[in-house]
């Protein structure tokens, strides 16, 4: 970071979307400068590495956080904005925004994001909303059930079942681009795919265990490189939408995909859809069921959803 003048910090991760976003950030440099003024730039260069650069930078006096990648990378970056000791906001009067790029991209879709020239056009209007922030309590990879539990934020949607399993497999993909990396990554998962049984607890009230392929938890509305899993969410509502996808076959839910995208399968008995601010979620003794955290393969239930009501400033369009 450099001079005391700019207070706008991009944090980029120039591997996002197999390698687009060092090409993307390359042609938008000098765009950028016009819409936020000068700005810093710092590049990632390991996972977890856009957190302790935006801790850094907020504790620098930088008031307002760029996020060049996907949605990995603005999920560390607002990991970034919390304490990982008191798990406390650093700061109350910075923002974070969003530059496009990424595998995924779904978080600025709910946000009227859909390209760079949106992004500039969002920066340059500042228009700001108070957002909510989820925070996710739950078992690491190679966790034993005594070990401490894991603590994750995330501003889209976590979830778990199939979806998680796809994120271990989207990685092997992501130089594909959005659907097609996911939807490759669907059909290696639904091989030898069984619906795990899992038990919803929903602001206290116990749900008898179900089947399930997936279980979004929603502050935004798409996962999964463009899906509206939970289509009438809102980032500033004070409460996640749940939207859960009961007891599919595999050939079921190749056939409803479509229906994802537009948000239809709503309207399927099989699926289920709830509002909530606290979720905990226990799977079957014996049997692990993946996390999805923003995009990210992260752990396996049992884990607990919160939502922290307006704890983030974001750039919207």
């Amino acid at each position: 970071m450099s001079g005391q003048e700019p207070t706008t910090l991009c944090v980029v991760n120039e591997h996002a979307g197999g390698g687009a976003m060092a090409d993307i950030f390359r042609r938008l440099e000098h765009r950028l400068e016009d819409a936020v003024g000068p700005f810093d730039v710092v590049f990632t260069d390991k996972s977890g590495h856009a957190m302790a650069l935006v801790r850094k930078a907020l504790s620098d006096g930088y008031k307002l956080v760029l996020s060049g990648g996907g949605d990995g990378t603005l999920n560390e970056c607002v990991n970034g904005f919390f304490d990982p000791d008191t798990h406390r906001p650093i700061v109350g009067d910075a923002a974070i925004g969003l530059l496009s790029g990424g595998t995924g991209g779904d978080f600025r879709k709910t946000i009227g994001i859909a390209s760079t020239d949106d992004a500039l056009a969002a920066l340059k209007a500042r228009k700001i909303v108070l957002a909510d922030v989820g925070r996710v309590t739950y078992r690491a990879h190679g966790a034993s059930a005594a070990d401490p539990a894991s603590v994750r934020y995330f501003i889209n949607i976590a979830s778990f079942g199939l979806s998680g399993l796809v994120d271990r497999h989207v990685t092997s993909l992501k130089q594909w681009g959005g659907k097609v990396a996911y939807y490759g990554a669907t059909l290696m998962s639904l091989w030898g795919w069984r619906n795990p049984r899992v038990t919803l607890t929903l602001d206290g009230e116990r749900l008898p265990p179900r089947p399930i392929v997936t279980v979004a938890v929603g502050n935004g509305r798409y996962f999964g490189g463009g899906m509206k899993i939970c289509p009438d969410a809102r980032i500033d509502s004070g409460h996640f939408d749940v939207t859960a996808l009961g007891d599919f076959s595999r050939l079921e839910l190749l056939l409803a995909s479509r229906n994802l995208y537009t948000g239809h399968h709503v309207y399927d008995p099989r699926v289920f859809v709830r509002s909530a601010r606290v979720v905990d979620a226990h799977a079957e003794p014996n049997v692990e069921v993946q996390l999805d955290i923003d995009g990210e393969p992260l752990g396996i239930l049992p884990a607990r959803f919160e939502v922290i009501p307006g704890a983030i400033s974001v750039v919207v369009a």
